[in-house]
């Protein structure tokens, strides 16, 4: 199967709801390869849970053109699609400005339904400005940041990101999103141990969370999920 930029998912968390997935990640680009992912899976052709339940493989050669996803949007929205979320196999703010102009062109085109972003929170260390902001204005209501780590050593150690500031980064991130009035949620795997890295107590990531700033009902704890193929 050829990789999607537009598809429908099967979420166990709301069954009931009309969600359109936007991917413009090519290649399965990312900043990270954290510990836990089934990225890598993909990224050798391997099943993986993502893939398998969204019925396809996401892997493009190249970032889709706006105006193709704004396109396929408009054919697939229908009166019960209440959220659009940009998520995928990688990290789509690597493709920021692709994303904005595609927040702004679906409301323009009249969208009022939910649209959501899942992202690694490190586009502070690449784009300039105030990303968050500029979310905001385009259009943007729900922002999932992956945190999965109460300090930078932690951080490193899971994510293992090519920035060495990469955790300040993200908590300025988070800040920033609470600050433009994005509903902001922060998320963090638990129950993984992989002999070198063990993730912490429930407990520990709500406490950080709610540190930063987080509402409480917007701290999501995702139980690991191991590779298909062991």
């Amino acid at each position: 199967m050829t990789g999607a930029f537009v598809y429908r998912f099967a979420t166990p968390h709301d069954p009931k709801a009309d969600i359109l997935y936007v991917n413009v990640v090519p290649r399965y680009s990312c900043t990270n390869s954290c510990r836990f992912c089934s990225r890598k899976d993909a990224i050798k052709g391997m099943p993986n849970i993502y893939e398998k339940k969204a019925g396809r493989r996401l892997r493009l050669p190249k970032a889709p053109m706006a105006e193709g996803v704004v396109r396929e949007l408009e054919t697939r929205i229908n009166p019960a699609t209440d959220e659009i979320a940009f998520v995928g196999l990688g990290e789509p703010f690597l493709q920021f400005e692709l994303v904005k102009n595609i927040i702004g062109a679906v409301r323009a085109n009249g969208f009022r339904g939910n649209i959501r972003i899942d992202t690694n929170g490190l586009a502070k260390c690449w784009y300039g400005g105030n990303p968050a902001q500029e979310l905001k204005t385009a259009g943007l209501d729900e922002i999932r940041i992956s945190v999965n780590a109460v300090n930078g050593r932690d951080y490193a150690a899971i994510s293992r990101s090519g920035y060495t500031q990469a955790f300040g980064k993200l908590c300025e991130f988070v800040t920033d999103c609470i600050r433009a009035g994005i509903k902001t949620c922060a998320s963090f795997i638990v129950c993984f141990d992989d002999g070198e890295v063990k993730t912490r107590a429930k407990e520990e990531y709500l406490d950080f969370a709610l540190s930063l700033g987080i509402e409480p009902g917007n701290v999501i704890l995702r139980n690991y999920l191991p590779p298909l193929n062991r």
